[in-house]
């Protein structure tokens, strides 16, 4: 009985994780990076965050988030009114960046970003009135493309933040950097149980 027992454990163990699986909420292909570089002389910090995702009807989306806590003083009119990025290996044209969720908010083809982070394929330029703390937007009708086809070259992403007031009179600043956003710790757990019940298993089988 003991010996069954230890037999059903690992089954047990399984049915466990796919209860967690099935109880996530379904999500599709995802990537994110931090914008930690900045050519004003702040400090080095996460400042901006980009992600990316596979989204309705084969389209890709976007999603940039300025991290307001860690700027120093932002003000009324605080937020991002450009963002630059590249791709890679697919054909992209302007007329495939769709669903940009700020009115007066232009898409040009390559720019130089300023600030010594160099030219991308693309800028979306808003203005000083048209700043936001959130910019969302879809890429659509490009075959073959993913996630990670938007993350090439060595800055990936770069984006001009103005409306906050550093002790040196910084008000602005371009920022720009490709670093991963760590994987969430609860994907690590998950992965550590399934490694845990291969481990078990390979012990009762010996």
């Amino acid at each position: 009985m003991k010996k069954f027992k230890i037999k059903c454990l690992p089954i047990a163990f399984a049915v466990v994780l796919i209860a967690m699986l099935l109880s996530l909420p379904a999500q599709a292909a995802t990537v994110s990076y931090y914008l930690d570089q900045n050519n004003a002389g702040l400090s080095t910090d996460n400042y901006v965050q980009v992600t990316i995702s596979d989204g309705a009807r084969g389209n890709i989306d976007f999603q940039v988030d300025i991290l307001a806590a860690v700027f120093p003083d932002p003000g009324s009119n605080f937020g991002m009114d450009k963002f630059y990025f590249n791709f890679d290996s697919v054909a992209v044209s302007e007329n495939n960046i769709v669903d940009i969720n700020m009115q007066s908010w232009n898409v040009n083809e390559n720019k130089n970003a300023g600030g010594g982070f160099g030219k991308y394929d693309f800028e979306l330029k808003g203005t000083g009135h048209s700043r936001t703390t959130m910019l969302s937007f879809s890429i659509t009708g490009v075959g073959g493309d993913d996630p990670w086809t938007y993350a090439s070259d060595p800055e990936f992403f770069a984006a001009h933040v103005g409306g906050f007031l550093d002790d040196s009179g910084v008000e602005s600043a371009k920022f720009a950097g490709s670093t991963l956003v760590p994987i969430p710790g609860s994907v690590m757990l998950l992965g550590s149980g399934l490694l845990g019940l291969i481990a078990v298993r390979r012990r009762i089988k010996k």
